[in-house]
Parts: C-alpha cells; structure tokens; sequence
C-alpha cells in the first residue's frame, strides 16, 4: 500500500459518517446558540479518538471512536504493513471532510465564521470551516494580539 492508497481509504471511510455528521450537526444549529465570548462557532475534535464535538454546547456530532472505527481491519493492516502512519493521515483528511460536512449541513447560513481545532490547542491554528483551510489564531481573533 502506498500513502496514496491509505488516504484514499481514509476518506472512503469517513465517507460512511457523512448522514451521522450532517444529522448531528443540523440537530446541534437547529437549537438556538450562544457562542459566548469568543464570538465564533467551534467544533474540537479529539487528537487521540478523533470524537468530534460543539464547543459551545459540548454536544457530541460524532462520539470518541466512531471515526476509528470506521476505518476498516484491512485498512489498518495495509497501513501497518506498509509502515505507514494512519493516524497522521487521518488527522490531516479529518478536517476538510468535517468541512464539507458542514457545508452539506448548511452550516454556513446560520453561523459564520465557523472553526474546527483538535482539543487542547487554544493558542494552534483552526480550520476556517467555510474557507477549508487552516487560520493562525492571530487570523480569527486579531482583536486580541
């Protein structure tokens, strides 16, 4: 398997979630919002399980596991085989698949700007959700360098 091969199993696979994440995340803008003080939509997605969840309301969109899971035994083999790093690559392919499904969610048309960042990384980059593509904090809050 070449890494070019993983990946596109990666996104096989997280193609399997798009119904759960899109439903989850309709659920989640169909109920009034307060974004707080920050003023922005986050998601934070775990680094080690990858469980995707709203910032603002601590709601999960996809559980601890669920995107692990659905990566599939032969393509966990395949990568192992090959000694390729299925974690790496699937933190990198999890967050403009997230995107697309918050665009397939209409996310846009009740909330703008929208991040997504993994957990415990308040001073990282986020990923600019609409825009699909990585923003320094400096980027999203200027207001406050």
């Amino acid at each position: 398997m070449r890494e070019a091969e993983m990946r596109a199993g990666i996104r096989v696979a997280l193609q399997s979630l798009n119904e759960d994440a899109e439903r989850a995340i309709r659920q989640e803008l169909a109920a009034p919002l307060d974004l707080g003080h920050s003023g922005r939509l986050q998601f934070e997605v775990c680094p080690y399980f990858f469980g995707i969840h709203l910032v603002q309301t601590e709601e999960c969109i996809l559980e601890d596991s669920v995107i692990l899971d659905a990566m599939t035994p032969q393509l966990r083999d395949a990568a192992d085989a090959a000694d390729l790093d299925l974690y790496t690559a699937l933190g990198e392919e999890l967050f403009p698949w997230f995107a697309e499904r918050w665009l397939a969610a209409e996310g846009p048309t009740h909330f703008r700007p929208a991040y997504a960042i993994f957990h415990g990384g308040l001073d990282e980059p986020r990923y600019d959700l609409e825009q699909r593509r990585w923003c320094s904090v400096e980027e999203v809050w200027p207001e406050e360098v």
